[in-house]
């Protein structure tokens, strides 16, 4: 699973994109770039085994 921000209008609202990278496509956008989300949806998203991201810090508080 790849994790990266993404603007949905730069400058003023940004969300978080998770990618399945084995199959090169998107899977979910989540509301911001704050680590709650992120946790929430790997929580009920056990499969998940690897993720990839930048070194954002919320990202890998999320994780």
């Amino acid at each position: 699973m790849g994790v990266d921000d993404s603007a949905l209008r730069k400058g003023d609202s940004y969300a978080t994109i998770l990618v399945d990278l084995e199959a090169r496509c998107p899977v979910d956008v989540l509301p911001g770039r704050d680590p709650e989300p992120l946790t929430a949806r790997l929580r009920r998203h056990p499969e998940v085994e690897v993720i990839c991201r930048d070194r954002a810090g919320a990202y890998a508080e999320g994780a």
